[in-house]
């Protein structure tokens, strides 16, 4: 019986030092960075929503999602108010950065424009910036406004942004 005793005391202690040297699969994180088509909303302003509020429902527990949209912003002013510091500094290896803008970039009367040249060189920071993290950028197209022709057809209002 002290024998036994004995082994279980010993082999407990043993278990937790040789289990600690293998930690639990950390899950991947999903980024999203964008303006309000992508951000979350506050409920006062329902039905409004961003398409990344429901993002996470679509993974199990492997992965994480981390909605940084934010509405009004561009390239421009999600670098220039450090938000895209923030992520990056955040950024491990395997996870992933879905980036949106373009709504906020284009309208030349709003603060947040930026000229194209401009738009493309912050796209190049993110992509590039993600990878130096062995992390996995994905670029998403912005999505379309809500402009018609007469037949009901949607128009295309982004151009090169």
């Amino acid at each position: 019986m002290n024998r036994l005793r004995f082994f279980r005391l010993l082999a407990a202690p043993c278990l937790l030092l040789i289990m600690s040297f293998f930690p639990a699969a950390r899950p991947v994180t999903v980024y999203l960075i964008g303006d309000s088509t992508m951000a979350n909303k506050q409920v006062s302003a329902y039905p409004e929503a961003g398409w990344g509020m429901p993002f996470a429902w679509f993974f199990d527990k492997t992965v994480k999602v981390d909605n940084r949209a934010m509405n009004g912003r561009s390239t421009r002013t999600f670098i220039e108010e450090g938000r895209w510091q923030s992520v990056a500094d955040s950024l491990r290896e395997g996870d992933y950065v879905l980036i949106q803008f373009g709504h906020n970039d284009e309208v030349k009367t709003k603060k947040s424009y930026i000229d194209e040249a401009g738009f493309q060189k912050n796209l190049v920071r993110f992509i590039e910036e993600t990878r130096a993290k062995s992390a996995n950028p994905v670029l998403i197209t912005p999505v379309a406004r809500r402009n018609f022709d007469a037949g009901g057809k949607i128009q295309e209002t982004h151009a090169v942004y």
